[in-house]
C-alpha cells in the first residue's frame, strides 16, 4: 500500500533523482538536491528539479552540505512541495 499526499504524490518514492529521508522531525537528509532557494532559521527551501521542497521549523540550519547531500537540522514543523 502506498501512502499519497493530498497532491497524489506517494510518500518514500524517488522524484527527479532527488531522495528525502526524514529522522524523527529533527533531521531531514536530502539526496541529489540542485542548490538551495532559501536559508533562514525558520524556512529552509530546496531545488529538487521539478519541484521546491520548503522546510518550515524552529532553529533551522544546514548542518552539512556536500555536492550531492544536504542535511537539514532543528526542529521541523512542515514540509511542502511546491510545484
Amino acid at each position: 500500500m502506498s501512502v499519497r499526499s493530498k497532491d497524489n504524490i506517494p510518500f518514500g518514492e524517488n522524484f527527479s533523482g532527488v531522495r528525502l529521508t526524514l529522522h524523527s522531525n529533527r533531521e531531514a537528509d536530502i539526496e541529489g538536491s540542485r542548490g538551495i532557494v532559501e536559508y533562514c532559521s525558520d524556512s529552509i527551501k530546496i531545488n529538487a528539479g521539478r519541484f521546491i521542497i520548503a522546510f518550515k521549523g524552529r532553529n533551522l540550519r544546514i548542518k552539512c552540505m556536500s555536492e550531492s547531500e544536504l542535511i537539514i537540522e532543528g526542529f521541523i514543523l512542515s514540509i511542502e512541495y511546491i510545484l
